[in-house]
């Protein structure tokens, strides 16, 4: 006799739906349309970098175990402070 596949809990969090999903299969739900909206907490913006700055930014953040996106916030975050 097969396993009875529990349903898909009904208006989810994407915390809540991100641990659903951690364990469970999307295999084993076939015929649901799994659905979610997502809005961030806040707006991210790209920026353009000059090669020659990214590469400095990339030996910086190294240096510092940061990555370069938290490097850069930083900076900015202080210049803005200041």
């Amino acid at each position: 006799m097969k396993n009875k596949i529990e349903s898909i809990p009904a208006n989810m969090t994407v915390q809540e739906a991100s641990e659903f999903w951690d364990t469970h299969s999307v295999a084993d739900y076939p015929s649901n349309i799994v659905q979610f909206e997502y809005k961030p907490d806040e707006r991210v913006t790209f920026i353009a970098i000059a090669n020659d700055f990214m590469k400095q930014l990339e030996k910086k953040a190294k240096k510092s175990g940061i990555s370069i996106e938290t490097l850069v916030n930083l900076w900015i975050q202080e210049k803005l402070a200041g």
